[in-house]
């Protein structure tokens, strides 16, 4: 067992780094002037992407870019690069709440196939599994869908299928889920703000929530049966 938790460990790690140097990389050549001439006017660009300085053309920009994310989450790209996107062209505050309504409405529709129609391919997928996970989430749905959802890098369109084909209670899936996609969701969402503008601020604040994260698994897998248990 400890051998597999290493195993993850050293995974999440090696994704954490290229992360950071992913975004560092971002930062530090666009937070160079020459750079950001040579390329693009990043600053108009996002000007235009926000839906410019009129109140409706926000939130028309944020309504496009919620339904847009909600269907790309739908059809399996992952809920954190809704994040990154929206702190790019948002900043890290509306990043944050915009890709995470974008993440709630795709998980619903999610929850809602698996529910109907993808209830027969989930069941053939998760084979003998699913009846492990159902009985899980019949004891206590909201503390695994919340397990779940916390960890970086986990399958996020699988377990909205898994809860819908499992009768999972849509209040607890809903709940479990918001609490859960915040962590994360600000992670990504500083990153991309920090990544173009330049921020290595924010990218070190980012990295420093994310190994957090990361490294909370092995406590968090020890403390969370005794919280299903104790939550009866």
């Amino acid at each position: 067992m400890d051998l597999k938790i290493d195993r993850h460990l050293a995974s999440d790690t090696g994704r954490v780094v290229m992360l950071v140097v992913l975004f560092a990389s971002m930062a530090v050549l666009l937070g160079r002037p020459g750079v950001r001439d040579y390329l693009l006017d990043f600053q108009g660009m996002r000007e235009i992407l926000q839906g410019g300085h009129g109140g409706s053309g926000q939130l028309l920009s944020a309504f496009l870019f919620i339904l847009l994310w909600a269907g790309l989450i739908t059809a399996g790209v992952p809920r954190l690069w809704a994040s990154a996107v929206g702190g790019i062209i948002y900043g890290a505050l509306m990043g944050t709440l915009l890709s995470i309504l974008a993440s709630l409405i795709g998980a619903s529709i999610l929850y809602e196939a698996g529910h109907s129609i993808f209830a027969g391919m989930v069941e053939r997928r998760m084979g003998d599994n699913l009846r492990m996970w159902r009985r899980r989430f019949q004891e206590n749905a909201f503390w695994w869908v919340l397990y779940g959802r916390l960890f970086p890098f986990s399958n996020s369109t699988l377990m909205s299928l898994l809860c819908g084909s499992c009768r999972v209670s849509y209040r607890g899936f809903m709940l479990g889920s918001l609490l859960g996609f915040i962590p994360l969701a600000v992670v990504f969402a500083t990153y991309g703000s920090g990544g173009v503008k330049g921020n290595l601020w924010q990218i070190t604040v980012a990295t420093v929530l994310m190994v957090l994260s990361v490294f909370s698994r092995k406590l968090f897998g020890k403390w969370f049966p005794a919280t299903v248990r104790n939550s009866h």
